[in-house]
């Protein structure tokens, strides 16, 4: 078969500025908040390994300085189930309060002092307090759903760089840019202690970084490298790291009992602090004291945020190189390390398949490439680009597709969507393209997901709203100028009667039948339901998953759905009959541990199907292809012998290294093993794969974007001469 693999697309994912985690005070789930340079806000879910549930999309000059999250826990218990508040600010010196489901703005004040440089949130859930350009600390009240302005504290010298607050909520600590910290009293507003820190050549040191433990602790890191604890009341230095770092400390976190207090920034080094007690010869013990307990990279650019999520037991960070590392909290730095997927959970691809067309989604741009011959290596058959299309909205694309006769282009950002008409002459080396001003009447908001179906004739729209909308595309521009204008806003509203929390999912999938009879739709409460595109009634809905649905793709034969799943489980549904697949039914329970480990690499983003081949499945993610015979019976002999741990066994960490030297040699033995009794063929050859598909049944299309491509993309990372090399 003649493979398209394809490393043009210039995707390069943006720096992690911030990270923060929903208060331990909300139950039901945990979720952390990813602020990146671009201003988008990624939203992971940690219950299933980490997944990127949700994106926030940003937009130009929207880069994200802080994120937080308040809970308000001084309440009655019913209203402890009130779901946790976003809020981020950064450089516009605006501060806006997020709606994770439509993920529009609900709230948005100024700071009133310029550029917001920090922020943190009171450990009651109501106050939240911000460092602005001008050196003020500015409070602002968020109970009860507010958002407003309170008051200033009093004016300090310099910019805010960091804030924390005390655990009772009486004091507020700072970090300033002219060498200083400072203790402020919330209630009189006056600054009540100050601490100088150390300069270097008369040039004022910035403290970059501040953290307050249980015991009253207040624990810095500086551009000198110098990780200090400091006696909040009295203001004395109880210990200090003088460049236990080689360069500026960007970021400080700690475990809630402050036992551990952990510290990084531009060396890549992420450091522990632990405290000792030492014994003496007559038994008598002295003062806790803090020591160096661990330190380790992970990182190939500066680190410039760090959290500890202890619920999961994982220490987070994130920076320059774009990717959040997770560690095991007690075991660092010898535990085990995950570097998550740098790359968006569902594909930025689209594919016309009859015209050999690939739709790239950039940030703020689309790019349209014409795939040519792969076995030819004459310029004149070689891909082509098309089309570099800029859109001038200053918010980023949150979705984008292409038709199948590659005619119509539809974009959507979170506030509108454009329509685009596109003509290429026969050897495509001109494209006109004229955007459809029409559709702007209709006044449909901004949409999650948008798709063409098959034939061409309509757009699938996922509205904010939650509602779905099917736009006719025949004669559009003469339909939508009319005076009386037909409402092709025909929704289908795929919760009203179905789903009573409507209000509180996004719909994050979409697949469309070959036939372009019926619609899928999969939302982020994990239902996914069926609807009829020729009657547009509600058909089915699918029975409820135990772990949370990747993708949606319909078989290009028939009127069933694959839905992958983050366990790497797969269930193929039958439309017509309403019901799961013979397949299904009898192989769900005895899919081989070999396979449902690859999760661990990473999650499956999709399925594709070869149409000379209609038995054959193929599930890609980022780091593998699996294509699974389903016209070939599973080896039930051969068991599928569950992992047990023994919770009370030590893990020698030589052990493990000497385990880790046979993984590549083990990996191939179990593929092997994969394809001879359970018909699953694993290929590896390809690495940060972001899309693959067939585009007819001799040619096929893989999409990769290696790291060290974007690592070239990146800033320059801190490097220090050693004597002797």
């Amino acid at each position: 078969m003649e493979l398209h693999r394809c490393r043009f697309v210039n995707y390069v994912p943006s720096a992690i500025n911030c990270l923060a985690l929903t208060p331990n005070t909300y139950k039901p789930y945990t979720l952390l908040a990813c602020g990146r340079e671009n201003g988008d806000i990624d939203i992971w879910d940690p219950r299933e390994g980490w997944f990127l549930k949700k994106t926030i999309p940003g937009g130009s000059n929207q880069s994200v300085e802080t994120v937080v999250w308040s809970h308000q826990n001084k309440l009655l218990k019913q209203q402890l189930l009130t779901e946790p508040r976003l809020f981020i600010s950064g450089l516009n010196g605006l501060i806006t309060e997020y709606d994770i489901h439509t993920l529009l703005p609900k709230n948005e004040v100024s700071s009133n002092g310029g550029p917001v440089w920090c922020a943190a949130v009171n450990h009651k859930g109501t106050i939240l307090a911000v460092g602005c350009e001008d050196g003020c600390i500015r409070l602002f009240d968020i109970a009860d759903g507010n958002l407003e302005y309170m008051r200033s504290l009093d004016r300090q010298d310099g910019r805010i760089l960091s804030l924390t607050w005390s655990y009772d909520d009486n004091t507020i600590i700072s970090g300033s840019s002219v060498s200083i910290i400072h203790c402020l009293d919330v209630k009189l507003g006056q600054i009540i202690r100050r601490i100088t820190i150390d300069k270097i050549r008369g040039e004022d040191t910035l403290v970059w970084a501040l953290e307050a433990l249980k015991d009253g602790t207040i624990v810095s890191g500086d551009s000198l490298g110098n990780v200090q604890f400091w006696d909040s009341k009295m203001g004395t230095l109880i210990k200090g790291y003088k460049e236990v770092h080689k360069a500026d400390v960007l970021c400080l976190t700690s475990t809630e009992d402050g036992a551990y207090v952990f510290s990084s920034g531009v060396d890549r080094k992420i450091v522990r602090f632990s405290t000792v007690t030492n014994t003496n010869q007559k038994g008598r013990r002295s003062k806790e004291q803090w020591v160096v307990a661990g330190e380790r990279r992970y990182h190939s650019h500066d680190v410039r945020s760090l959290i500890v999520c202890e619920q999961y037991n994982t220490l987070l960070s994130g920076g320059v190189d774009t990717t959040v590392v997770t560690c095991e909290l007690n075991s660092f730095p010898f535990g085990k390390v995950i570097h998550l997927q740098a790359f968006p959970s569902k594909p930025l691809i689209q594919l016309s398949k009859s015209k050999k067309l690939m739709m790239c989604q950039l940030n703020n741009s689309i790019e349209l490439w014409k795939l040519g011959d792969s076995t030819q290596l004459e310029f004149e058959k070689m891909n082509k680009k098309l089309l570099a299309l800029n859109l001038k909205n200053d918010n980023n694309i949150i979705s984008s597709t292409i038709s199948e006769n590659g005619e119509w282009i539809a974009v959507s950002t979170i506030e509108e969507i454009k329509l685009f008409h596109i003509k290429y002459n026969e050897k495509y080396t001109k494209v006109e393209i004229n955007k459809v001003r029409e559709i702007e009447k209709l006044q449909i908001p901004g949409a999650h997901k948008l798709r063409f179906t098959p034939c061409s004739t309509k757009l699938i729209v996922a509205g904010i709203d939650s509602i779905i909308y099917v736009l006719d595309l025949t004669n559009v521009e003469k339909k939508y100028s009319e005076d009386k204008m037909e409402k092709f806003e025909q929704h289908i509203n795929n919760n009203t009667n179905i789903n009573n929390n409507s209000k509180n999912c996004t719909i994050c999938s979409l697949a469309i039948s070959s036939d372009s009879q019926w619609l899928a739709s999969g939302d982020t409460n994990n239902n996914i339901y069926v609807f009829n595109l020729d009657t547009l009634l509600y058909h089915s809905k699918l029975p409820s998953f135990s772990s949370f649905h990747t993708s949606l793709n319909f078989h290009p034969l028939s009127a069933t759905i694959v839905v992958t799943c983050l366990s790497n489980e797969f269930y193929i549904y039958d439309v017509e009959e309403k019901g799961f697949a013979n397949w299904t039914k009898e192989y769900l329970n005895k899919l081989p541990e070999a396979y449902l480990k690859l999760n661990e690499k990473s999650k499956i983003m999709g399925v594709s199907f070869n149409v000379s081949e209609p038995n054959t499945m193929t599930l890609w993610s980022s780091e593998y292809i699996c294509q699974i015979d389903l016209s070939k019976p599973i080896n039930i002999q051969q068991p599928n012998r569950k992992r047990r741990f023994n919770e009370n066994t030590d893990i020698n960490v030589l052990e493990n290294a000497r385990a880790l030297v046979n993984t590549e040699d083990n990996e191939k033995n179990e593929f092997k093993k994969l394809k001879q009794n359970y018909h699953f063929s694993v290929v590896t050859r390809y690495k940060q794969i972001m899309f693959m598909d067939y585009i007819n049944d001799k040619e096929s299309v893989i999409v990769e974007r290696p790291w060290f491509s974007i690592l070239e993309k990146l800033p320059q990372n801190f490097y220090r001469h050693k004597y002797g090399t």
